[in-house]
């Protein structure tokens, strides 16, 4: 196991370097002491994201999306990289991006609020794909995901919300520098390469959410892998870009964030990794419809409620809401996990919102749904946490049912967060790989910080 030095405390005055910029105070935190920080805990959290991606991304195997995606880019199944969804190889480019939309392609994958999207889709596939390659330790590549996910995660809490509201999708535009910051820290790339590495994210950071229900929504967060490997390694080469390029005048965040905040200077980690914050999802949609999905699924259990006892729900929740999973009239299993409405009614009948089968076009036109789904009602929000809901369900009988529910609070106990991944990776990755290839799977994850290489992990997908 690496030692677990903390650095997490302040500088002393007289070593503080003054700010250059978020960009290369960025550059010279992940090609400085970013590895050597990185604690036991945020190690831990990071294997429970990379057991939760690969078993999202082993269960989008048959999506019609993926199957596109190798047969453009990687039909000849040649190249030092493993593609997860079916064991073939490809390019580490290849990899990068069918594997990375794979992991979001079931919308199943976890969540940051810090950086506002999805974190491990952009980051696993290519520390992963990198990792196999350059026969990296299974180490390195916990501890570039961690440093990948920092980085992420900071450039997403300086834009805030004002850049998803805008209608950007931060897996596709933060996620493009998680991998690029993630590739440069497994190369140790220098200062001044890493610099460039993320201007060159800048200029490719991209992701919209008018495709939220689409095929392009996953897709965003392959090319966020690919490109932020790209621009990791042509810095490696050489290549050079703006490296102020977040900040800089007509950058990134001048272009596609209306209240940027920049936090320039030392890397503070005395709160922890952010990597520490991730939130897992247990149900197969948005994930701002699972406090809701949450909340009826206690009013159910509690109360004895059917499907057929409700005569209207009030969902109280932020009104940006509405801009992301309020598809009123969904026609396919994909545009379902975007429609709170649609969810309300499934959960209210039972249906197990983590069964990876509910969501096809069959049930997004179910009658007793498409019905149900007209009786319920979105209101402005009255939690206190944002990402809360409270849901009041009015039976025929005439009794008026509340439960508030937040799901966006960190594990404190991870034994049981990895029981819980576990039986979620089991249940979506023994159809797929069999039980013997899906313990080994575990196994190889929760082993990996001991790993020499890659090689056990891989060796389920053979």
């Amino acid at each position: 196991m690496a030692a677990n030095l903390d650095l997490r405390t302040e500088p002393s005055a007289a070593v503080v370097q003054p700010s250059r910029g978020v960009t290369r105070d960025l550059a010279a935190w992940v090609a400085g002491p970013s590895r050597a920080a990185i604690t036991e805990p945020a190690l831990a959290w990071a294997r429970h994201a990379l057991l939760d991606w690969l078993g999202v991304t082993i269960a989008a195997r048959d999506e019609p999306l993926v199957d596109m995606l190798v047969s453009e880019y990687a039909p000849g199944g040649s190249g030092p990289c493993t593609l997860f969804i079916s064991g073939r190889r490809a390019t580490a480019h290849e990899a990068a991006l069918i594997n990375g939309a794979a992991g979001h392609a079931l919308d199943f994958d976890d969540v940051a609020p810090r950086m506002g999207g999805h974190p491990t889709a952009p980051v696993a596939p290519v520390v992963l794909a990198l990792g196999e390659a350059r026969r990296a330790t299974g180490l390195q590549v916990l501890q570039a995901f961690v440093v990948g996910y920092e980085v992420e995660c900071r450039i997403g809490e300086m834009c805030g919300p004002s850049h998803y509201q805008h209608g950007f999708h931060a897996t596709g535009t933060m996620g493009t520098f998680g991998a690029a910051a993630a590739a440069a820290s497994l190369m140790q790339l220098s200062e001044t390469a890493v610099g460039h590495a993320l201007g060159m994210a800048a200029a490719q950071a991209a992701g919209l959410k008018s495709m939220f229900g689409t095929m392009t929504k996953p897709l965003h967060a392959g090319k966020a892998a690919m490109n932020g490997l790209m621009a990791a390694q042509l810095a490696a080469r050489g290549f050079t870009a703006n490296d102020q390029g977040i900040e800089t005048a007509q950058g990134f965040a001048a272009t596609q964030v209306p209240h940027f905040k920049p936090a320039s200077g030392p890397i503070d980690l005395s709160g922890g990794f952010a990597v520490q914050e991730n939130l897992f999802k247990y149900h197969a949609a948005c994930y701002l419809t699972h406090s809701t999905i949450e909340a009826l699924r206690r009013l159910r259990q509690a109360h004895g409620l059917r499907l057929d006892d409700m005569a209207s729900v009030v969902i109280s929740v932020p009104e940006s809401h509405k801009k992301v999973c309020d598809i009123r009239e969904p026609r396919t299993g994909l545009e379902m996990k975007f429609s709170i409405r649609h969810l309300a009614g499934m959960t209210l009948d039972g249906c197990n919102t983590a069964d990876l089968a509910l969501y096809n076009d069959r049930n997004a036109g179910d009658p007793r749904y498409v019905e149900a789904r007209r009786r319920v009602e979105l209101a402005p929000s009255v939690a206190e946490e944002a990402r809360a809901a409270v849901v009041t369900v009015r039976t025929k009988d005439g009794r008026m049912l509340t439960q508030e529910w937040n799901v966006a609070i960190p594990a404190a106990d991870l034994d049981d967060q990895w029981a819980l991944l576990v039986a979620k990776t089991r249940a979506i990755v023994t159809p797929v790989l069999g039980q013997a290839r899906t313990d080994q799977l575990i196994a190889a994850v929760q082993d990996l910080a001991e790993a020499p290489t890659l090689d056990d992990l891989l060796r389920a997908f053979a």
